[in-house]
């Protein structure tokens, strides 16, 4: 193992800072930029909630991308921010590097500045070099500047315009070098904006000239700062368009130039990293974190850097609310720090861990992102739960894994044995790895793929194993397959999306646009209000036919009877999404009447799918809009009690993680995942809450906001994987926590998301609400089905009925027990049985139905106890009955008495006759159970206990066996199998009549048969 130091960089500013925090690195910067006239913006969450293409936000300019491609007014014109940035999977990722050098993280700090089409080339230069060379004082003579040096097949110029401003700083003209489209056209991903950029380098040894080092990816000579000048937007197809607008995009790694601005060789040797190790350390007893690498990038070093590095990430991620269930690569980070954590540095249950770490990350960087600390006792929780999950996996690990693993021992430091597939996915692999090492070492993008889509494994995970092997990934292979995969899901969506061939190959859009027809209205959907009695009323809205669409095709007109679909100019009408149902009703005109059975949206245009009852409907006309307010209030308040519920399981279990919802006009679900397991007492006071909530009577609220002020805003609920517009509603209430929630806010509960639904305007609308069922729902979500208002009534009234015949239940059979009436009890058994299948088919609140299930089952184990008991007895009675009737002989017996369920204690009845020769049968839950005993002297005649019982099995069936300690000739036992009631007495004489022949043969007379 080697350390990596630099020498003495050999240059030394007077009134230059021996230590810069980085604290102060961030702040010096900001502080800067915000005197040369840019606005201090706030780092968005590393959650792209705006954004489909992005996993996580990678760059600073992520959160101005809807400014950049002119969907949003700009916020200002000139900004500045600190960004925090991750980068594992898709375009850029660098988890692959991580630890193996001093510079790589998944996590990281882009400090950048922005103009929004005010200042361009000249002045982005010039501000980022008086910062560099005159406030943090970095000498110029280490400097190196490079540019674009144009691209021939894509029509692009050389930025000749920046290398001349360059020179005009005062560059010298060999310290300015042109580099192509790999390293000075910047894009930040496969589509959107991009355009060229200049970067400056600097050399750490400071030597006279290291030009032919820039760009070859040298840890001793490094790139600085970013300068990009978006001018395009990189399309679908791949082409370039003009972006009319100029704007200035920059950015600098906090890490890389604390770390230049310290003296250190390391990003690692930073006050961002030193505490992580200290608190490793001193978690593990391990040595000290030295700085070393090795060549197989296996030493502690190693795993110090990976581990500091991740566990930033994953607090990160965690406080910008991000769940590792809804995101597989958090989750498969999370997995390889807690392996990380045991394998080097024997961390285990509960002593050392990504929780303490996560503490020391909060305060490393608090002070710049302050919700690392609030969020930090949520972020515990996770992270506790996938310790716990993490070593129950360790101890349950497949035996196929371990077998892998010895034979390929390579493969102990591969975090993928959480894979389910993992085995079969290497397996599938290993007999390639000798062609792939001769052809370049490398792993084809189609087999890299392959992993990924048929055996689930992350890239970051392809990755790690490539490099086991020392195979580099084919990316842009890897990338080529599942652009094609998500071009055939896209294509699959479109057809699902639009169906009935109404918009096929885009043609129905496509024609819509073309004739200038504007996209529609429907903000009418959220003009409503109440009247004096508090009832709903919900305009109709006259507006004009923009089209009509008839099997896919725009048509002028349509006579009756027909299916048509209407565009209008304006709606009150809601389509499906966010999860709620969209709305049915009537349009009307002068000379037609349609009925709206459904609403699609495509491309902006709302579609009324409609019957035409009567007359002729045409383009131009005008019509009334209503809608059947019933479904939609129906709608509006299970949203609401959507978002309510949704507030109050979050504030009862701490952390909750919403993965889907649906709304309807007669229930609600709401699908989440909790790191508490929600239990009949969790459930209670979530409906108690609900409850308090809608007797305060609050109002809800909705705004519209601009979403990055949303982000600002601490309590937001927000859904991981949802996309988010720039603008969103914002549908909020408050309410008083009452004594049944201890703790909490300020004595409050609240309840704040963006939603696109229908709401109500109090909490009192809903009526009264019931948690109806709860499922599972896969192995770690679960499922709340509720009601509200009429169906809530009507099923709370069925469980209080229910509940009162469960009490008149428990007192017949207390009464039939006490006066061991045996008859009674069975009829009881039956009745209940029939009553509770009954009653599980009502409407019933699911704390209701889970109480009555439970006394139910009690009552049937009091029941089976006192039958079983009660006819044990009886077979007794009946044995000793003949015995004193019949003092000598064999007794054959069938017993009167019908076990039902009961379990028949044969052995304790033939022992009241073991003496002499017995055979017992009995009628059980429509089968028959048989026992016979011989004595010593009869089994000395030649007789045989198990033949004997065979004369019954011929006529019953079933199976004759001895227990294990007794000896054949002189027990046996029988169990049949079901037989129909309609045979059953007829089998029983047949088994009788033999068994009685069988023992007549011998010398003792054969008592008596019944």
């Amino acid at each position: 193992m080697v350390r990596v130091a630099w020498g003495a960089p050999g240059w030394v500013v007077a009134g230059r800072a021996l230590h810069w925090p980085a604290n102060q690195v961030r702040s010096t910067f900001l502080q800067y930029f915000e005197n040369q006239g840019h606005h201090v913006v706030s780092s968005s969450p590393v959650v792209p909630w705006n954004d489909r293409t992005l996993t996580y936000v990678n760059a600073g300019m992520n959160q101005f991308k809807p400014v950049f491609l002119g969907e949003v007014e700009r916020p200002c014109s000139r900004a500045t921010s600190s960004q925090k940035c991750v980068r594992v999977g898709g375009k850029h990722n660098d988890l692959a590097d991580v630890g193996t050098d001093t510079y790589h993280h998944t996590f990281f700090e882009m400090m950048g500045s922005w103009s929004f089409g005010d200042y361009f080339k000249e002045e982005a230069c010039a501000m980022a070099w008086r910062l560099l060379t005159e406030v943090y004082q970095l000498p110029p003579s280490c400097l190196y500047v490079t540019y674009f040096k144009g691209d021939e097949e894509l029509g692009l110029e050389a930025d000749l315009e920046v290398k001349h401003i360059w020179r005009g700083i005062g560059v010298p003209e060999e310290r300015i070098l042109p580099f192509g489209m790999k390293d000075n056209f910047w894009e930040m991903g496969m589509f959107g904006p991009c355009g060229p950029c200049t970067e400056i380098h600097f050399d750490r040894l400071c030597r006279h000239y290291a030009g032919e080092r820039v760009n070859l990816g040298v840890e001793d000579l490094i790139e600085l700062w970013n300068i990009v000048f978006i001018q395009f937007e990189r399309l679908q197809d791949g082409s370039l368009r003009n972006l009319g607008t100029h704007f200035v995009d920059t950015g600098m790694g906090l890490e890389r130039i604390t770390a230049v601005l310290n003296n250190k060789s390391s990003n690692y040797d930073t006050d961002l990293f030193m505490p992580i190790f200290s608190a490793i350390q001193r978690m593990s007893g391990r040595a000290a974190y030295s700085g070393g690498f090795s060549s197989d990038n296996q030493c502690l070093d190693t795993a110090y850097r990976v581990l500091a590095d991740h566990a930033r990430m994953v607090t990160v991620c965690l406080a910008d609310g991000m769940f590792p269930q809804e995101c597989y690569n958090l989750n498969h980070i999370i997995k390889r720090s807690l392996s990380i954590g045991c394998k080097h540095f024997g961390f285990t249950r509960g002593h050392g861990g990504l929780g303490e770490l996560a503490g020391v990350v909060a305060e490393t960087l608090g002070q710049a992102y302050p919700e690392l600390v609030t969020q930090l006792p949520r972020i515990t929780t996770v992270l506790q739960h996938e310790e716990e999950a993490f070593y129950d996996t360790q101890k349950d690990v497949s035996r196929g894994w371990k077998d892998l693993v010895l034979e390929r021992p390579e493969l102990a430091s591969v975090t993928c044995y959480h894979v389910p597939r993992s085995v079969e996915g290497i397996e599938d692999m290993l007999p390639h790895l000798h062609r792939w090492k001769e052809q370049g070492n490398t792993l084809p993008g189609a087999a890299a793929h392959k992993l990924y889509a048929t055996y689930g494994f992350s890239t970051a995970l392809i990755s790690e194993l490539a490099q086991v092997y020392g195979l580099v990934v084919d990316e842009e292979g890897l990338e080529a397959a599942m652009e094609e995969a998500r071009q055939r899901a896209r294509e699959g969506q479109v057809k699902a999306y639009y169906g009935m061939e109404v918009n096929k190959d885009g043609r129905l859009l496509q024609d819509l646009h073309a004739s200038n027809i504007p996209l529609t209205d429907d903000s009418a959907k959220y003009l409503y209000n109440t009247d004096s009695q508090g009832c709903y009323e919900f305009p109709p809205v006259k507006t004009n036919i923009q089209a009509l669409v008839v099997d896919g095709s725009r048509v002028e007109r349509v006579r009756g009877n027909a299916n048509v679909g209407v565009i209008l100019e304006a709606t009150n009408f809601y389509h499906e999404a966010g999860g709620q149902d969209g709305d049915t009703g009537w349009l009307e005109t002068n000379g037609a009447e349609l009925r709206v059975n459904s609403v699609d949206n495509i491309g902006g245009y709302l579609i009324h799918w409609s019957t035409l009852e009567c007359g002729e409907v045409a383009v131009g006309d005008t019509a009334v809009v209503r809608i059947s307010e019933m479904p939609r209030m129906g709608c509006m308040r299970n949203h609401t009690a959507t978002h309510l519920l949704n507030s109050v399981i979050k504030a009862i279990t701490g952390v909750s993680c919403q993965t889907s919802s649906r709304v309807t006009p007669d229930y609600l679900l709401l699908q989440l995942h909790t790191y508490q397991t929600l239990t009949p007492s969790a459930l209670t006071e979530a409906q108690h809450l609900i409850k308090s909530w809608i007797a305060q009577r609050c109002p809800i609220h909705r705004r519209t906001i601009g979403f990055q002020e949303l982000l600002q805003e601490g309590s937001v609920t927000l859904v991981p994987g949802e996309v988010y517009p720039y603008f969103v509603h914002v549908i909020s209430s408050r309410a008083q926590r009452d004594s049944a929630m201890q703790g909490g806010e300020a004595g409050y509960l609240e309840s704040m998301e963006p939603c696109c639904g229908t709401h109500l305007l109090n909490t009192a609308h809903i009526g009264t609400f019931v948690i109806e069922s709860v499922s599972k729902a896969g192995q770690s979500n679960t499922r709340i089905r509720g009601l509200c208002g009429e169906e809530a009534a009507r099923a709370e009234s069925n469980g209080a009925a229910a509940l009162q015949k469960v009490k008149e239940w428990k007192r017949l059979v207390i009464e039939a027990t006490s006066a061991g009436a045996k008859d009674r009890l069975l009829h009881l058994d039956q009745e209940i049985k029939e009553w509770h299948a009954d009653v599980s088919a009502s409407l019933l609140p699911h704390l209701a139905r889970c109480f009555i299930s439970q006394a139910v089952e009690d009552l049937a184990r009091l029941l089976k106890k006192s039958i079983r008991v009660d006819a044990n007895v009886e077979m007794a009675n009946e044995v000793k009955d003949i015995m004193s009737r019949q003092p000598v002989g064999a007794i054959i017996h069938l017993v009167k008495t019908d076990f039902g369920t009961s379990k028949p204690k044969l052995r304790q009845a033939t022992k009241i006759a073991k003496d002499r020769p017995v055979l017992l049968l009995v009628k059980t839950n429509g089968m028959v159970m048989a026992r016979c005993t011989l004595p010593e002297d009869m089994a000395g005649q030649g007789a045989s206990a198990q033949k004997w019982l065979s004369c019954v099995q011929e006529s019953v069936g079933g199976s004759v066996e001895t227990p294990p300690d007794k000896s054949s000739r002189l027990v046996a036992n029988l169990r049949s199998p079901k037989l129909r009631p309609s045979i059953l007495q007829e089998k029983l004489q047949e088994a009788l009549q033999a068994s009685s022949k069988y023992i007549e043969k011998f010398s003792i007379h054969a008592g008596e048969s019944s």
